[in-house]
């Protein structure tokens, strides 16, 4: 599902934002996955919410809330351009991959954030998300952050 509004994106959409936004991350995205793939990865199989300024996008959550664990979503990105910060697109968007979560009735949304990414963090925190810890953590780097819809 891929949501602007009611507006549809495409793969291309989502692979120029990706280039974008790639050394905006403490770990280029770039460094960790081949952007094209990603891209189509996320435009065939994620829930992808996007913010539009000029018919560009500049702010993007994407995750995955099908064929989930435990009834648990995950956000695998969240990213605003450097032009729109600071504007509530990120929380905005967030809010509205919320809502699609809970009319699937998913219980909970995770996601990981490199420590040292504070303003992704504090984002995180203000919104809600609590740290969590799961047995074999996969990551043990980054922060594993966790928001539960039945608080």
């Amino acid at each position: 599902m891929k949501i602007n509004n009611d507006k549809m994106i495409t793969e291309g959409e989502i692979y120029r934002f990706l280039q974008k936004v790639d050394d905006k991350f403490p770990i280029p995205l770039s460094k960790k996955q081949d952007l094209k793939c990603f891209s189509k990865k996320l435009f065939e199989k994620a829930t992808v919410v996007v913010k539009h300024e000029n018919e560009e996008i500049v702010a993007m959550v994407a995750g995955y809330t099908e064929n989930i664990v435990d009834n648990i979503a995950y956000i695998t990105i969240l990213a605003t351009l450097e032009c729109a910060r600071g504007k509530g697109y990120a929380k905005g968007i967030i809010e509205d991959f919320f809502e699609i979560c809970k009319s699937k009735k998913i219980k909970a949304v995770h996601l990981y954030a490199a420590p040292s990414n504070i303003p992704a963090v504090n984002l995180y925190k203000k919104i809600g998300f609590v740290q969590y810890k799961i047995e074999n953590e996969p990551r043990k780097e980054d922060l594993h952050l966790i928001y539960y819809f039945d608080k």
